[in-house]
């Protein structure tokens, strides 16, 4: 009796350590946000057989692009599928006093999630382009990759940054 005891004992103790721990569940991590009832289902696509689900949704101005209420702040939020937390946030749309400030978009090309986002404020125009794959835990960032926009190639609607007045020099 004791040693059948002992055997259902041990088999129970190799059961419990053998299996996997659970994995971590959605954390709310910097840069990311809730899914809203509000936030409207723009999309699935997959990566590498991970599911990610596309909202859009509309944020309250954030002070620190400076917007001020009546201006536009659309935000496109990935989530792993079925996820209450987004992993990543690309700003759609953004102004300023009527201006656009931001715009972005997402791409998908052999399991690489390609993010690009133009920004025009008062020092410079400029577009980052970033990329990402799957991981363990969700997405990972593989490259990222910053270049200027020409001023001749924006319109009237976007923000243009302050011109830089130099001095005169001075004559002898």
């Amino acid at each position: 009796m004791q040693k059948i005891l002992t055997i259902i004992l041990a088999f129970v103790s190799i059961n419990a350590f053998a299996q996997k721990p659970p994995p971590p569940k959605a954390v709310k991590i910097a840069g990311t946000s809730d899914i809203l009832k509000t936030d409207k289902h723009q999309a699935d696509f997959s990566i590498k057989k991970t599911k990610f689900n596309v909202y859009l949704g509309y944020q309250k101005p954030e002070p620190m692009i400076r917007q001020e209420k009546g201006d536009t702040l659309q935000v496109y939020k990935i989530t792993r599928d079925k996820l209450k937390v987004s992993d990543l946030e690309i700003v759609k749309y953004a102004t300023r006093k009527g201006k656009i400030v931001g715009e972005g978009k997402y791409k998908l090309a052999n399991d690489t999630l390609t993010v690009t986002q133009n920004s025009y404020d008062y020092i410079g125009a400029y577009t980052i382009t970033t990329k990402y794959i799957t991981d363990k835990w969700g997405l990972k960032k593989v490259s990222d990759d910053m270049k200027g926009i020409k001023l001749e190639n924006l319109t009237d609607r976007h923000l243009k940054p302050a011109e830089m007045k130099v001095p005169v020099e001075p004559r002898n």
